[in-house]
């Protein structure tokens, strides 16, 4: 995998990791929560897996509001609610390839799951990538 499409990859996954609070947006349980990644893409025969504890301190969270912070993506279609969130992008711009998808992130209560599936543009040829999340409510207190 070239270093560009990796950076893209990670900055992508690690932006729906970033809380932003949002009122009225998707819920999730306050505390310590374990998140396990995976991440598929044509330029690594075998999935790539990464394993977090990340402190959630809002009640509620827009993982598609978090692209869009990141100044490279636009949000085309969103549609949320208490327990689920669904979108459509395009990212792209300021040295990064041009870029589309859709995201879908589920909570019910201690578990929550989610994926975001992205095409992309490179060096002439279509690529999609698929990273998928899936995470497990600790406790209410964070370390």
């Amino acid at each position: 995998m070239t270093r560009q499409i990796a950076i893209t990859v990670y900055l992508l996954s690690g932006l729906l990791l970033a809380v932003t609070g949002s009122a009225g947006a998707f819920e999730i349980m306050k505390g310590k929560w374990q998140v396990e990644t995976e991440m598929r893409n044509p330029m690594s025969p075998q999935p790539q897996f990464k394993s977090s504890i990340e402190c959630i301190t809002e009640e509620s969270f827009d993982p598609a509001q978090a692209m869009m912070e990141g100044g490279q993506c636009t949000i085309t279609d969103k549609q949320d609610s208490v327990d689920s969130i669904t979108w459509t992008f395009k990212c792209g711009g300021n040295g990064m390839p041009e870029s589309s998808g859709t995201g879908k992130f589920t909570t019910s209560g201690k578990t929550a799951n989610g994926e975001m599936q992205m095409s992309m543009i490179f060096n002439g040829q279509t690529m999609t990538m698929t990273n998928s999340w899936k995470g497990q409510h600790l406790g209410n207190k964070c370390d």
